[in-house]
């Protein structure tokens, strides 16, 4: 149905989305021990506002598809690239003592879902540019699961361990991204 370099592709995308999801959530695990459904929560609202911010971001991107059908391999290096970047300074950035939550609220668990998912719907305009809808939906289940696999692992994490690097997942994601953006770009050119 899809040839292998479109699900390593996938596959990559989902990882590098789902780094931001990655980082909070052992930060929220570093600050307490969470309940299991508090946890499951958590790993769901952070999976299904990354999943749904690129989809529409897709629907955006299908609309204007037939206007910027000659510039869409650089329209989604460019995406993927500032995005990319943006990942790689909050990596460098990032401090554990200036993001503390209150992971027993809902409501900062949903506004924290948002919050790391915003790069999400920029990348999901490139999906409807490059991708057709059998495509766009498997990449936006992959995000969901690989999203809610990193989230639980994070909290984990945060919890076991108490001694972590999350600057490592936002750098590494910005790198992915990056390669992806450059991928696109090297494939059209060359094409």
């Amino acid at each position: 149905m899809f040839d292998v370099s479109f699900i390593i592709e996938v596959v990559f995308l989902s990882v590098a989305l789902s780094m931001d999801s990655f980082t909070v959530s052992i930060t929220c695990g570093l600050q307490k021990t969470m309940s299991r459904y508090r946890t499951l929560f958590l790993a769901f609202s952070f999976a299904f506002f990354q999943a749904l911010l690129p989809l529409l971001g897709a629907l955006l991107g299908d609309v204007f598809k037939s206007f910027m059908q000659s510039a869409d391999h650089w329209i989604a290096f460019l995406l993927l690239s500032v995005m990319g970047v943006k990942m790689i300074i909050d990596g460098r950035k990032f401090s554990l003592r200036e993001k503390v939550f209150d992971v027993s609220s809902t409501k900062v668990i949903l506004l924290l879902s948002l919050a790391t998912s915003i790069d999400a719907f920029v990348i999901g305009i490139g999906f409807g540019l490059k991708w057709d809808v059998a495509e766009q939906v498997f990449a936006v289940l992959a995000i969901f699961v690989f999203t809610f696999a990193f989230s639980l692992l994070g909290v984990k994490m945060g919890e076991r361990i108490r001694f972590v690097k999350p600057r490592f997942a936002l750098v590494l994601g910005g790198i992915i991204l990056l390669l992806l953006g450059s991928k696109t770009l090297i494939e059209h050119l060359y094409a």
